[in-house]
């Protein structure tokens, strides 16, 4: 496979059927950046985000891939930081994020069906929907909100204890 260009340079442009020069012969397409493999002309491009989503790993952090679709990490990060690229493979990455995501959540749901210390955990953090991107400090509207919900509550109680005769004793306010 041959990923430098005659001036011993990374290949990029040329590596894709999509945006190849069409007049370069000594230097075919060896991927396509479709979805699916594309064919054209009896020969098959495999599809590099399918390779790319082949591999285990933390996006960002594609060392594997890199070595075994690109021989180095250096044409990696050519490739992976060149404009016409930038959007398609952080698009890649935020899948490959997302499928990472599921897979471990699916995981502790597995867990949290044991009835172990370990399912346990799991089976809370679930319910307190730890998967879920915590914020920082709460909106002026979100602590209003809250503050109406606890008074609401602390009516209803006081309007319980009336109706069932009791004395609520109320302390230094």
């Amino acid at each position: 496979m041959n990923l430098k260009d005659n001036q011993n340079r990374y290949r990029t442009s040329s590596l894709f059927w999509e945006t190849r020069h069409s007049d370069e012969v000594r230097f075919p397409p060896l991927y396509t950046i479709k979805e699916h493999p594309y064919t054209v002309d009896g020969v098959t491009y495999p599809s590099l985000k399918q390779v790319y989503l082949s591999y285990d790993h933390i996006p960002g952090y594609e060392y594997e891939f890199a070595l075994a679709t690109f021989g180095s990490w250096e044409h990696w990060l050519k490739l992976s930081t060149e404009s016409t690229y930038v959007k398609l493979i952080k698009g890649w990455r935020e899948e490959l994020e997302i499928r990472n995501k599921a897979t471990a959540i699916r995981n502790i749901i597995a867990s949290s069906k044991d009835s172990t210390p370990t399912g346990l955990q799991a089976s809370r953090y679930l319910a307190d929907k730890g998967y879920e991107v915590k914020r920082g400090r709460p909106s002026k509207g979100d602590i209003e909100r809250e503050r109406k919900i606890q008074a609401g509550v602390s009516k209803d109680l006081e309007n319980d204890f009336e109706r069932l005769q009791l004395t609520v004793i109320k302390g230094n306010k």
